[in-house]
């Protein structure tokens, strides 16, 4: 292959990459960033980009660390006899200090030199805002809320949760403890609108927990929160 055939070829490479990434950004979610770096002009490399609020880059820009002190770039460069290398689940920053977890794909022509990068880089800032958010709801102080480490596992995210509907349900079952029969449905209703207020109703598996707390069915926590929307309590 010559020099011109190499040039048409890495081109049209670049174009199908950049189509790869519009893809891709059409149905990731926001906080997933897509990027691809033409590196035959690495200065301003960004040739296409989605969901570029990540980073608040644009066409034009460059890498996020620099082509020298960026990981992915610095490990992938030294292995020059794959055409492509794979560098997964690192750690980046944005240029304000936001930390990232990214992934890149290298890309070498013919000739084992880098001519493109697909990166993607995912901001899980929204994750602690939305503990943050349950853990007010709940009336959790910060301080007592289990951390959650990166080497825990799913199941253990799971469990905070589930704790912290705990101490929701229980909190708000309290107001229909010890009264009489008459007033039953009435109590019922006072502890499932302070459920309703502090979200146990929009996490999974919300209802169901509510209607064991209160030792009811799930029909009729259903019908209290329709009794609730209408006004009729």
């Amino acid at each position: 292959m010559n020099v011109s055939d190499e040039q048409s070829y890495t081109e049209d490479m670049i174009l199908m990459l950049s189509a790869t990434v519009r893809a891709l950004g059409s149905v990731l979610a926001g906080n997933a960033e897509i990027v691809l770096h033409d590196l035959r002009n690495p200065i301003f490399s960004i040739a296409e980009i989605a969901n570029a609020n990540v980073t608040g880059r644009k066409k034009g820009d460059s890498v996020l660390a620099g082509m020298r002190t960026d990981r992915a770039f610095i490990s992938a460069m030294e292995n020059k006899n794959e055409p492509v290398s794979l560098l997964l689940d690192y750690e980046t920053f944005t240029r304000d200090g936001k930390a990232l977890r990214s992934s890149t794909a290298l890309y070498r022509d013919r000739t084992g030199k880098p001519y493109a990068a697909l990166c993607i880089n995912v901001d899980n800032s929204g994750i602690d805002e939305a503990l943050r958010l349950l853990q007010s709801l709940a009336g959790i102080r910060p301080d007592v809320m289990p951390a959650i480490h990166e080497d825990d596992s799913s199941e253990a995210s799971h469990d905070n949760i589930e704790d912290l509907m705990r101490d929701i349900i229980s909190t708000t079952t309290a107001l229909s403890s010890g009264s009489s029969r008459a007033d039953t449905k009435r109590a019922n209703l006072m502890a499932v609108k302070n459920m309703q207020e502090k979200g146990v109703f929009l996490i999974k598996g919300g209802v169901e927990k509510a209607a064991a707390a209160l030792g009811v069915t799930r029909y009729t926590i259903y019908n209290y929160l329709d009794e609730l929307k209408s006004g009729d309590e």
